[in-house]
């Protein structure tokens, strides 16, 4: 039988300790070395396969020489690493949160991305990102490194077996103009592009359906080939990661009932043509 996927604050301490580990250039053989640990050990606790304990993380920061809040913040993890929910807030940078994303999509088997307002950040351009990101004002010398992260973690999508993908969108998403019309123009012909992948589904549900289960908000349900599915959330100043069955559950059946009322890949494909024209005779 696998083995439990580990919860997802104790993979985001993992990461979190890993980026602390190579800011200071330390070898895992080095660091084991040094702690008395064996390589297996750093390895094993870098992968969030097994869970540090705050004596062996307070080992570590000191090591290498992570004090104040982020010390404090990885500590925290530590303490918390078996809870079934992992809330992460933030101040425009890229966050620990959305690094484990990054790798929970990479694992994944299928993904389904829900929005009410925005494209999918795996379905964004370059320009498109940027745009929502200075209009949501994010500090201008954040932008260009939360953007380039997040075009990193489209290469999931071009990987040797990607995740398929299901990507339900309201109808709101095809004509918020975020970036002006030459933005979405580029934006709406890069999701056309893609959806004609064969491991992409897109998913519409138009304004005459009128209420669905998604207004709560965005969302990513990822499921994999072993273990539990988990769901991302995130906010303007936070991110929730859940992974407890009672509260993946109800992302699950959200995503059922707004397929059911969503219109089909040709349908919705023949809808976002339409949005694109308007904006090509706008330009």
């Amino acid at each position: 039988m696998p083995k439990p996927r580990p919860k997802p604050q104790a993979r985001g301490l993992a990461t979190g300790l890993r980026a602390a580990r190579k800011a200071t250039d330390l070898t895992s053989t080095a660091v084991g070395d040094q702690l008395g640990w064996s390589q297996s050990t750093v390895s094993r606790i870098e992968t969030g396969k097994r869970n540090a304990s705050p004596d062996e993380v307070i080992a570590m920061l000191a090591l290498y020489g992570v004090k104040g809040p982020e010390r404090e913040r990885l500590l925290s993890m530590a303490r918390d690493a078996d809870r079934s929910t992992w809330l992460e807030t933030h101040q425009d940078r890229i966050t620990t949160q959305a690094i484990t994303l990054a790798e929970y999509e990479s694992e994944a088997v299928e993904l389904t991305l829900f929005d009410l307002i925005l494209v999918p950040g795996l379905l964004q351009t370059v320009a498109y990102t940027r745009a929502m990101m200075n209009a949501g004002g994010v500090p201008v010398a954040n932008i260009e490194p939360r953007v380039q992260q997040r075009m990193d973690r489209q290469r999931v999508l071009d990987q040797a077996n990607p995740p398929h993908v299901k990507s339900i969108l309201d109808e709101a998403v095809l004509h918020r103009r975020i970036g002006g019309k030459r933005v979405m123009a580029e934006q709406l012909r890069h999701l056309l592009a893609v959806a004609e992948r064969s491991n992409i589904d897109l998913h519409v549900i138009p304004f005459d359906h009128g209420g669905h289960t998604g207004v709560a908000g965005a969302f990513v349900l990822a499921r994999f080939k072993h273990g539990e599915p988990i769901v991302h959330v995130e906010n303007l100043r936070s991110g929730l990661f859940l992974d407890e069955r009672a509260n993946v559950e109800p992302y699950e059946n959200a995503v059922a009932s707004m397929t059911a009322v969503a219109l089909d890949p040709a349908a919705s494909a023949k809808m976002v043509e339409e949005a694109l024209a308007r904006y090509e005779r706008s330009e």
